[in-house]
């Protein structure tokens, strides 16, 4: 089990929107094959902060959701302040 935490930061007062953008988002991946979670929350303390947290079955169900990410997450650019980081996790044995 592949394991995500994605922070995203909007451009200033956008979080709303973007968290918004992100749970439409989440709809879509968590009708992707492999997908076990895919999580929105945003920072109590600073609104503009996004978080995701996401679970793949492995490597290829990962591969197939970045793909359909290339065309669910056009519409982000307008919303982020930079490129979002990215954490990948294993399950622990």
């Amino acid at each position: 089990m592949l394991g995500i935490v994605a922070v995203l930061q909007a451009q200033a007062g956008k979080g709303d929107a973007l968290a918004a953008e992100m749970n439409k988002i989440a709809a879509e991946v968590r009708k992707e094959e492999g997908n076990h979670a895919y999580n929105v929350h945003q920072s109590l303390n600073d609104k503009d902060v996004v978080m995701i947290y996401e679970q793949y079955t492995d490597q290829a169900a990962l591969e197939a959701h970045r793909e359909n990410m290339k065309e669910l997450g056009g519409g982000l650019k307008d919303l982020l302040a930079g490129r979002p980081d990215v954490k990948l996790f294993q399950l622990a044995q």
